[in-house]
């Protein structure tokens, strides 16, 4: 006799208790699940690459969106065992947000070679923005700082705090994906040397020297085409935001 249907197995589904960040890779067509014989993370490390790759394909802002979601934890984790390593005094979260801003600003030159391509790509994103960051950080003392700023915080985070701070994580997720998009359309309005300029010195991170040497110009006029560059984009994007701005305003009238 047949097996009634209502008393077959079913398929365990991806969603079947998932996170918020598992549900959003499903919805984008990917398995957070691990794969056979895979170990979490080396699952992270898949996930990430095809997350990233989607968006350089795409360019869609929820892909980033779910990228940055995804990565960011490990990312952040990372990038303060490196600047502990360095002995650097600069902010994680600072250096994690500069990272993602290069990472949406550079897609195009990703490359999806092998699964952990997304981590070995972003963590040298990373080191080259904290080595530039140490060779231009003004040096100080804490013992020359006021009374009373010299104590450092208090590491204990009850539950409202640690609610809080999810919260204000995922808006500053969203705030930064639109800033991203405004950055990257005013990226593409500036012309090929200005845009290889910016790549090379703060993706690449090298020197002003060896850019100039790369587009034949002098190390004078790579700091002028630096300095030019960096204003066109602040003007692309303080013109585009005006605009949205008003479109807004228009809209809740």
């Amino acid at each position: 006799m047949a097996q009634p249907i209502s008393t077959l197995p079913a398929t365990p589904s991806p969603l079947a208790s998932a996170s918020g960040t598992e549900r959003a890779l499903v919805a984008l067509g990917l398995d957070p699940r691990a794969r056979p014989g895979e170990t979490a993370r080396a699952r992270d490390d898949r996930l990430d690459t095809e997350l990233m790759a989607l968006f350089r394909d795409s360019g869609r802002s929820d892909v980033f969106e779910a990228l940055h979601r995804h990565a960011r934890g490990r990312l952040l984790q990372w990038i303060r065992w490196l600047i502990q390593q360095r002995r650097a005094r600069l902010d994680p979260g600072d250096l994690l947000q500069d990272t993602f801003v290069n990472v949406y600003r550079y897609a195009a030159g990703f490359r999806d070679e092998h699964r952990g391509s997304f981590r070995s790509w972003v963590r040298t994103i990373a080191a080259n923005l904290l080595r530039r960051a140490v060779s231009i950080a003004p040096r100080f003392s804490v013992q020359a700082l006021p009374e009373g700023l010299q104590e450092p915080p208090d590491p204990a985070r009850g539950p409202a705090l640690r609610l809080a701070e999810s919260e204000e994580s995922e808006l500053l997720g969203r705030a930064w994906s639109i800033f991203l998009q405004h950055y990257a359309r005013a990226y593409e309005k500036l012309s090929p040397r200005d845009r290889e300029a910016l790549r090379c010195v703060e993706l690449e991170g090298l020197s002003y020297a060896d850019t100039g040497a790369l587009l034949g110009v002098g190390p004078s006029n790579m700091k002028m085409i630096m300095l030019r560059s960096r204003r066109r984009l602040l003007a692309h994007m303080r013109s585009a935001m005006m605009l949205a701005q008003a479109q807004q305003a228009r809209l809740s009238a």
